[in-house]
């Protein structure tokens, strides 16, 4: 007698039992790691209390939403645990007394099919960093209409250096309401000379675009400034031409409000 032939919705339903058992038990890459670990590549790194607010905001399992309280510590912790297991990021505590930091390696980059070279951002960039997420984090709270391009991203659509050639500057972010604003987090002053010659490219001469295009003059440039860095900002700006100094716009790095 010849084997009977499984055919049609039967062989699919078949191989569907068959694909499921051979991913039974294995740690797959969920919805909810893909959005949240993109974000994260595109800033190069987010501290733990970050993710943790990014994992809070996104839907749970089936699309569920979360309890009013969100994702507890240690629940968060055993999520950063299993993509550290399936070694799509590194998770290290740098400072004492502070949570740590989750960045993309390079397999998680493949993963993901992100376009960045795998990089660990320098500790020394950590704290400007954290703030340049806080921004971000608020922004998309508030105006989750808006479209946020990181610096990160930014630097891959720029040409390669070359020798003797002075890189364009490229601001902390783009955010696109439609029109591209200039994003700036300013912890510590910068010079009047380097603050006239951003701004200048920025708002007037323009950013170089790759490929040809015509230069990215943005509309609006936002400073989101520490205290102590307020006043040379305040500063450059008035030194631009009337018509332009309106579009300088000057917020409180402390509470993401302009200054009083």
């Amino acid at each position: 007698m010849e084997p009977k032939q499984v055919t049609g919705a039967a062989s699919l339903k078949q191989r569907t039992r068959s694909r499921a058992r051979r991913d039974k038990g294995k740690r797959l890459i969920t919805a909810r790691d893909r959005v949240v670990l993109t974000w994260i590549a595109q800033q190069y790194a987010a501290r733990l209390d970050q993710v943790r607010a990014l994992l809070n905001s996104a839907p749970g399992r089936g699309g569920k939403a979360l309890s009013p309280g969100g994702l507890t510590l240690s629940a968060v912790l055993q999520v950063i645990g299993r993509w550290v297991d399936l070694g799509l990021v590194s998770y290290e505590r740098v400072y004492q007394r502070e949570p740590g930091w989750i960045s993309l390696t390079a397999l998680g980059l493949r993963r993901l099919q992100l376009p960045y070279a795998a990089l660990a951002p320098a500790y020394s960039t950590l704290a400007h960093l954290y703030e340049i997420n806080r921004v971000r984090l608020d922004l998309e709270d508030r105006h989750p209409e808006y479209r946020w391009v990181s610096e990160r991203t930014l630097r891959t659509r720029q040409p390669r250096r070359q020798e003797g050639i002075t890189p364009p500057h490229v601001p902390d972010a783009q955010v696109w309401q439609p029109k591209a604003i200039a994003l700036e987090v300013e912890r510590s002053p910068k010079s009047a000379k380097e603050l006239d010659a951003i701004l200048t490219e920025l708002l007037i001469a323009g950013t170089p675009s790759p490929l040809g295009e015509p230069p990215l003059v943005y509309t609006t440039v936002w400073y989101f400034v520490a205290e102590s860095a307020r006043f040379p900002v305040e500063q450059a700006r008035s030194r631009l031409p009337p018509s332009y100094q309106g579009r300088v716009k000057i917020l409180s790095l402390a509470t993401l409000e302009p200054f009083a």
